[in-house]
């Protein structure tokens, strides 16, 4: 029982930040990671979590706070939030969640 317990202390001591934390990714992390994949040739981890984010971000978004036309791509998607990114480094710190959807309600947002 007692190497139970150890175990389970451990494994929360090591997985505990990405288990717990509140706030997924930051606008750094997703411009950093948007720079490498945007760079050809580097190709990283962080380059397709960031990308995957922006995408599933969006996706949860749609219908509710943007609304993404039907031929819209993903490419077109990660451009803006590149370049919302890009052009706005003061405020990269934010949740990349809450970031994406500034960039994104610029260009679709939703008819009332």
């Amino acid at each position: 029982m007692k190497t139970l317990s150890i175990l389970t202390a451990i494994f929360l001591g090591l997985f505990s930040n990405t288990l717990f934390a509140g706030n997924f990714q930051n606008g750094n992390f997703v411009y950093q990671g948007l720079t490498a994949w945007k760079t050809p040739g580097v190709g990283s981890l962080d380059a397709g979590i960031a990308y995957g984010y922006v995408i599933g971000v969006s996706d949860a978004l749609d219908g509710a706070i943007i609304c993404l036309p039907s031929n819209v791509n993903q490419g077109q998607i990660t451009d803006i939030v590149y370049n919302y990114l890009k052009d706005n480094p003061q405020i990269r710190q934010k949740d990349g969640s809450y970031l994406v959807a500034l960039a994104l309600k610029q260009f679709f947002p939703c008819k009332k």
